[in-house]
């Protein structure tokens, strides 16, 4: 991921204002005010599946003021998301369907802890609640309820974590082995130091993260081998990082590799080439998802997929810097097939001399910019089209 151009991986880059207003007064932490300690009984899975279900209709009815009753007013940042997920499917459409709670368990004394499968191949995540005037609404424990920040190692790899995720730090570990496996096989040189890898496990422990970031690895930073990591998944059984996750991870860890490979390449190359790659190595982009891109969406010109999609402009949207991830896999994609499993290897190293496409694209690729865009549209248009 560039942070200065994009801080996202596949799922978005820009921080998009909620356009929420007044959010309902849920009361202070019970942490705080010395709640009485949840019951997780036979009927709470329901229960909260309830909330789910209300969570949906109100978003396909656009009840913003019905919506708001579901969730945890008073976590600043889990409320900033929650309002930008409804202003998304203003634009985009609600999704079919409530997330199916699979298993809950109780947390902290005052949490239920859910396991939520949204379906498809993402997985299940882990979704809190508590009760507000004897109702469950969703939520997320606030930063002095996650546990202590702890380390572990799997064959060298650093795992910072916090200690609400003790019960899944053995999927976590053999999850990252998994990833970073992937990477080392398609590492473009030898690495200096291997990856480690940070999970946040809530939003009050991550800072200002643009709502859908998944993750992201700071460039042009060789001494920073972390990568870090906001939003994670499960199988359903909990054992096991689901197979979106350990993509991502991927994703993340090649640009980790793209660093260790030529130290600050990616402030030098265009978007496409920066972001498309982890994306098209680290399988990060559905075939569904490029198909309704590639067939539905206009087609950015070759400097906008250069310059990348511009999170610094107001009425860029997160929905709109997810599109581009997938046309740039699409283009790594066509540059592999058309010009060989050399050409991004090759074109990193003429980056490294000159950051200019007009004489790099030529050079390495015998096309111009404008050629290499027009060749891979038609190519892209007859396989997804």
């Amino acid at each position: 991921m560039n942070v200065k151009r994009l801080a996202a991986t596949l799922l978005a880059a820009a921080v998009v204002a909620c356009t929420a207003p007044a959010t309902p007064s849920a009361g202070p932490s019970p942490s705080a005010s010395g709640a009485a300690a949840v019951q997780v009984t036979d009927r709470t899975k329901g229960e909260l599946q309830a909330v789910l279900q209300a969570q949906q209709t109100a978003v396909a009815r656009r009840d913003l003021k019905a919506y708001q009753s579901t969730f945890d007013g008073t976590r600043p940042a889990f409320r900033r998301c929650k309002g930008e997920t409804f202003d998304v499917a203003g634009r985009q459409g609600a999704a079919e369907g409530a997330p199916q709670v699979v298993r809950v368990e109780p947390y902290g004394g005052i949490y239920a802890r859910a396991w939520v499968d949204s379906g498809g191949d993402r997985g299940a995540r882990r979704v809190y609640f508590r009760q507000v005037e004897g109702s469950w609404v969703e939520s997320e424990p606030t930063s002095d309820e996650v546990g202590a920040e702890k380390k572990t190692t799997i064959d060298g790899i650093d795992i910072d974590y916090w200690g609400i995720d003790d019960d899944v730090i053995d999927a976590i570990k053999h999850g990252t082995l998994a990833a970073r496996d992937a990477v080392v096989k398609n590492q473009l040189g030898p690495s200096k130091q291997p990856f480690g890898i940070r999970f946040y496990p809530t939003r009050s422990v991550a800072g200002p993260q643009a709502c859908n970031v998944v993750g992201f690895h700071l460039p042009n930073r060789p001494e920073d081998k972390y990568i870090r990591f906001f939003l994670y998944w499960f199988t359903p059984d909990g054992k096991a990082l689901s197979p979106d996750t350990i993509s991502f991870i991927q994703h993340e860890g090649l640009h980790w590799a793209q660093d260790q490979f030529i130290t600050g390449i990616s402030a030098r190359l265009d978007w496409w080439l920066v972001e498309g790659w982890p994306d098209y190595i680290g399988q990060s982009r559905s075939t569904a998802y490029k198909r309704a891109v590639v067939c539905g969406t206009p087609t950015p010109t070759y400097k906008q997929l250069a310059d990348g999609p511009r999170d610094d402009l107001p009425d860029t949207k997160p929905e709109d810097a997810v599109r581009y991830y997938a046309f740039a896999n699409t283009m790594i994609e066509y540059l592999y097939a058309q010009f060989g499993p050399n050409a991004y290897r090759d074109l990193l190293l003429a980056y490294k001399d000159l950051a200019d496409p007009s004489k790099n694209l030529p050079a390495v690729l015998k096309v111009t910019p404008e050629q290499f865009h027009s060749g891979w549209i038609a190519a892209a248009k007859k396989r997804y089209c």
